[in-house]
C-alpha cells in the first residue's frame, strides 16, 4: 500500500515499527503536494525546511530509544483561519496578504503537535471562513478531487480536498455552519462536528463565530477521525463555553457494537427539497443499517422553515464585528464583495435584533429536538445538491440554486454533533454523503453509528487522478 493510502493509525504502526522514517513519510506527502496541489488549490502555503526538521528531530528520538508521543512523525495541515507557528495565516484575505509566519500556534494546532504531529501546509479557505466553497480573492479556487471542475465545499474545503486527495494524512477543521460536514460530504472524507465546547480556545481575543462554531480534525476514516479527537478535547480556562474531557477515549469507544440505538431518518427536514441522489444514498443506507438490526423510522417534518435565516442573522452579526470598523475605508475594498455585502447588511444590527435571533435560535432547537423524542439519532441529508461547478449555484434535479447547502446550519444553532459520512457515489461519480444528527453531548453515538455506515460503503482511497 503506498503512504497516501494509509490510515492515520496505519502511518503510526509504520513509524513505530521503524519500516519507515518520519523524514521518508513527510518527503512523501511534501512531493504529493508538489505534484498536485497546482491542480486542486488545496494547499496555500508550506515550509519544507521547518517540517524536514522536525521530521528528523522525531527519527533521532526514535533511533535513541526515547519516549514518542503517539502521532509523532505523522504530518498534518491546518486550516488558515488558525494559526500555526513557522505558517502565514491570511486567512484567505487580501487584507493578510502579507502576513508573517505566525509566532504561536492555536490551541488546536498546539495540542495535536504536542502529540508529535508535524505540520506540513496551511489549506486554502474562503475569506474568514464566509462561505460553503473555498473560493477567495487571494488564491485560486479549490477544487474537488473527484471532479475538478467542481468545488471542494468549503469552508474547510482546502482541507477535505487535500485528505480526500492524498496530500496529507489529516487536517484541521472549522464548522460553523457545516465548514467541516459540506466539504467532506462533497469530497467523499468523513467530517464531524462535536457539541459546542468540546474543543476549546485561547486567547485575549474572542473567537471569530465562538457561538456557533467548533474546530477538530478531519480524516478519511471515523476510527482516525475519533482518535484524533481525543488529542484534541479538554476544558481551557480562557474559553467559557469548554466541557470537561469524555471520562473514555472516543478512540475505542467508536469500536462497541453492542448497541443498537433507535435511527430517525428524513428527507428534508420538514422545510426544502433533496436532490433525487442523496435521496436514494439516504435510502440505501437506512436499509443497510436495518440489515444490521437497527430499528429506522421516519420522524415527522421537524421544521416549517429554513434555520438558516436565524442562522444567517448571526453570522452576519459575527462578520460584522470583525469587519464592520473597516467599511468606508481602502482596507475594505480589497474584501470579497459578497462578503462586504453581508457586512454592510449587518453593520447596524441592533444588540435588540441580535438577542432577538439568539431567541428564535432557542425555539429552533426545542422544535427540533420534540421531533425526535421517539429516536436516539437522526439520519439524514448534508447538502440538498451535488456539488456545483467552480463559480456555479448548485444543483437540485438540473434546477441551480443558491439554496444547495441548507441543512447543515441546523447542528450549529442547536450546538449538536452532527457528521458527514460518504455511501457512495453519485452517477456522475461525485461522492454522495449522509449525515448522522446526534443530541447534545451524543458524540460517541454519533461517531459509532458513523462507523457502522462506513463498514458498509467502506472509506475511499484517493481518486486515481493523484497518482
Amino acid at each position: 500500500m503506498r503512504l497516501h493510502e494509509h490510515t492515520v493509525r496505519g502511518l503510526v504502526n509504520e513509524l513505530e515499527a521503524k519500516s519507515i522514517s518520519a523524514r521518508e513519510v513527510v518527503l512523501h506527502f511534501l512531493e504529493r503536494i508538489d505534484r498536485h496541489n497546482a491542480t486542486l488549490g488545496a494547499l496555500v502555503a508550506t515550509n519544507p525546511e521547518l517540517s524536514v526538521r522536525l521530521a528528523a528531530e522525531v527519527d533521532e528520538r526514535r533511533a535513541q530509544g526515547r519516549y514518542l508521543r503517539p502521532l509523532a512523525g505523522v504530518p498534518f495541515a491546518v486550516k488558515d483561519l488558525e494559526d500555526c507557528a513557522g505558517f502565514p495565516t491570511t486567512m484567505g484575505s487580501a487584507l493578510h496578504r502579507n502576513s508573517g509566519p505566525a509566532a504561536q500556534d492555536s490551541l488546536l494546532v498546539e495540542r495535536l503537535r504536542q502529540q508529535g504531529a508535524i505540520p506540513i501546509a496551511k489549506t486554502n479557505t474562503p475569506e474568514f471562513g464566509w462561505k460553503g466553497t473555498t473560493e477567495n480573492l487571494l488564491f485560486p479556487p479549490t477544487r474537488n478531487p473527484w471532479d475538478t471542475e467542481r468545488t471542494s465545499g468549503g469552508s474547510s474545503g482546502g482541507t477535505a480536498a487535500a485528505v480526500a486527495a492524498g496530500l496529507v494524512p489529516f487536517g484541521t477543521a472549522s464548522d460553523g455552519g457545516g465548514s467541516i460536514r459540506i466539504p467532506a460530504a462533497l469530497c467523499g472524507v468523513f467530517g464531524f462536528k462535536t457539541s459546542t465546547g468540546r474543543v476549546p480556545e485561547r486567547g485575549p481575543a474572542a473567537p471569530h463565530w465562538w457561538d456557533l462554531a467548533t474546530g477538530g480534525p478531519l480524516a478519511r476514516s471515523v476510527a482516525d477521525t475519533a482518535w484524533l479527537y481525543d488529542f484534541c478535547l479538554g476544558p481551557h480556562i480562557d474559553d467559557q463555553r469548554c466541557l470537561p474531557k469524555p471520562e473514555s477515549d472516543w478512540g475505542l469507544e467508536v469500536f462497541d457494537e453492542s448497541s443498537r440505538p433507535r435511527i430517525g431518518i428524513t428527507h428534508d427536514f420538514g422545510y426544502w427539497k433533496t436532490d433525487r441522489q442523496i435521496v436514494e444514498a439516504i435510502d440505501r443506507c437506512a436499509s443497510a443499517l436495518e440489515a444490521e438490526g437497527f430499528k429506522v423510522v421516519e420522524v415527522p417534518a421537524l421544521l416549517e422553515s429554513a434555520p438558516s435565516i436565524t442562522w444567517m442573522k448571526l453570522a452576519g452579526a459575527y462578520q460584522a464585528r470583525t469587519l464592520g470598523p473597516l467599511v468606508g475605508t481602502p482596507e475594505f475594498d480589497v474584501v470579497d464583495p459578497g462578503l462586504q455585502d453581508m457586512v454592510r447588511k449587518y453593520f447596524g444590527m441592533s444588540a435588540r435584533d441580535f438577542i432577538a435571533a439568539l431567541d428564535e435560535a432557542w425555539r429552533v432547537s426545542v422544535r427540533f429536538f420534540a421531533g425526535l423524542e421517539e429516536v436516539d439519532l437522526l439520519l439524514g441529508p448534508v447538502t440538498a445538491g451535488l456539488a456545483p461547478r467552480i463559480g456555479e449555484p448548485g444543483v437540485i434535479d438540473g434546477e441551480p440554486t443558491i439554496d444547495w447547502i441548507s441543512y447543515t446550519t441546523l447542528a450549529n444553532l442547536t450546538r449538536t454533533p452532527a457528521a458527514a459520512v460518504r455511501v457512495g457515489f453519485s452517477e456522475g461519480g461525485l461522492p454522495l454523503a449522509v449525515q448522522v444528527m446526534g443530541k447534545r453531548f451524543s458524540e460517541i453515538e454519533v461517531l459509532r453509528l458513523a462507523r457502522f455506515i462506513e463498514s458498509a460503503f467502506g472509506v475511499a482511497v484517493p481518486p486515481a487522478f493523484a497518482d
